[in-house]
């Protein structure tokens, strides 16, 4: 991925992020290390903790990944830990052939695992995801190239890494 995607994904982080904030985002990344097309969120996740010295509050990670199996309780969790404060969704997703490999930043929140038949709430007050796979057969995330799901997860950490640095917002 470019530097030039790495800083327009970050201008309009910084665009959606800074209406109105006064603290810094909960990022919520959302995927599974188990599925490699679901791992671009804990992926995100992880290069947060372990690459850039955030300072925010990041749930979701290789080790301790948020899923289906759990995101109710994390999102229960950070609203009762983190009142009051915006909800970033980190999240793959399934698309048009012709989007595989774009990242969008989305001013709501996103349904995880709409696209492989769950029924699970609208988390988050602004999302990012990554086009990995094209819709209509969710078993191709098991066969998503590794590489591509690394370098969109290198291009939005960093991204949103320096955003929140930029912003200067208030951590607690």
């Amino acid at each position: 991925m470019s530097i030039l995607l790495a800083v327009s994904i970050k201008m309009r982080l910084q665009e959606v992020l800074g209406l109105g904030a006064n603290k810094l985002p909960i990022l919520l990344c959302i995927g599974t290390d188990r599925v490699t097309g679901d791992c671009f969120g804990p992926l995100v996740g992880t290069k947060l903790l372990e690459r850039f010295n955030i300072n925010t509050f990041v749930y979701g990670s290789l080790s301790r990944p948020v899923t289906a199996l759990n995101i109710l309780e994390t999102v229960a969790f950070i609203k009762l830990k983190h009142p009051h404060h915006t909800i970033l969704a980190v999240d793959s997703s399934l698309g048009k052939v012709t989007d595989i490999g774009k990242i969008r930043i989305i001013a709501d929140g996103i349904y995880p695992g709409a696209a492989t038949g769950k029924n699970l709430p609208k988390v988050g007050d602004f999302s990012i995801t990554a086009t990995v796979a094209p819709m209509g057969d969710s078993s191709l995330l098991y066969g998503v190239k590794l590489g591509l799901v690394n370098s969109l997860a290198n291009t939005t950490a960093e991204a949103i890494a320096q955003a929140i640095k930029e912003l200067d917002l208030i951590a607690v």
